[in-house]
């Protein structure tokens, strides 16, 4: 009989322990499940300056009517930023429908300086900037007013399948999610 249990018990850790999702590149959000394009485990240690609560207190506003994704157009980096871009507008769009049952705005804009990202926001029409190799001497997510950048020091993809910008993309993603 003792053993049979043990068996029964052994039988549920391994049915149970496989039901448990363990994958650091999808997340279930409010019934969808979401696939991410880097390791949500090493996203999570992404810093964001001067805290998470800044990024929310900016992305989380019911009163945001557009939010304008940008980036500085280069020709090496372009394909990364158009990566990023997408992931950002397709997640936040799930995250705006579930918190506020709506959707916002959405805009890519491509600009010559970093400069011009600080032109373009006000308190309806954030703007998130990204900024790859040739801009970013760290990999963060920095909060200034309605200014959001997000930084990539490198796109090096040795020994994994994402770039320093994915991470960062990833960990705003997360922050808005609650996770």
């Amino acid at each position: 009989m003792k053993k049979i249990m043990f068996i029964a018990i052994i039988f549920s850790i391994i049915l149970i322990s496989g039901c448990i999702s363990t994958n650091n590149y999808q997340r279930d959000y409010a019934g969808v499940e979401l696939h991410f394009r880097g390791d949500l485990s090493k996203a999570q240690d992404i810093d964001v300056y001067p805290g998470e609560d800044a990024l929310k207190n900016v992305l989380l506003n019911n009163d945001i009517e557009k939010i304008k994704i940008a980036f500085i157009s280069n020709e090496t980096e372009n394909a990364y930023y158009l990566a990023d871009t997408y992931e950002l507008g397709y997640k936040l769009t799930i995250i705006y429908r579930y918190k506020f049952n709506e959707t916002k705005k959405m805009e890519s804009v491509s600009l010559n300086t970093t400069e011009e990202a600080y032109t373009l926001y006000n308190e309806t029409e954030p703007v998130i900037l990204l900024l790859g190799p040739s801009q970013a001497n760290e990999t963060s997510i920095r909060v200034n007013e309605n200014l959001i950048i997000l930084q990539g020091q490198s796109f090096d993809k040795t020994d994994r399948t994402y770039t320093d910008l994915d991470l960062s993309t990833d960990k705003l993603l997360l922050v808005l999610m609650g996770e």
